[in-house]
């Protein structure tokens, strides 16, 4: 099985065309998701990269990992996104 392309802000798997964000065109991308960027720009132009890494916190928590687990990955995961790597 082939590696599943995550999106390149909150790091959000993108195994379904519907999770795919949208171009200014309409299209499809499949390099971030619905969430983070729709009409060709980020839904939340002011996000930062703390703000994404506690958001993954929180709805890792309520999916019942530990919240020191989560934390770990959501640290280790989302600085190496496009969105967020200098």
């Amino acid at each position: 099985m082939g590696k599943v392309n995550v999106c390149q802000s909150c790091g959000m798997p993108l195994n379904k065309e519907d999770n795919w964000g949208t171009n200014e065109d309409n299209s499809k991308t499949n390099e971030y998701c619905k969430f983070c960027f729709q009409d060709g720009k980020f839904s939340d132009s002011n996000l930062t990269m703390e703000k994404v890494i506690e958001k993954s916190v929180e709805l890792s928590k309520k999916l019942w990992m530990p919240e020191d687990k989560a934390r770990e990955i959501a640290k280790n995961t989302i600085p190496k996104l496009k969105r967020w790597m200098k």
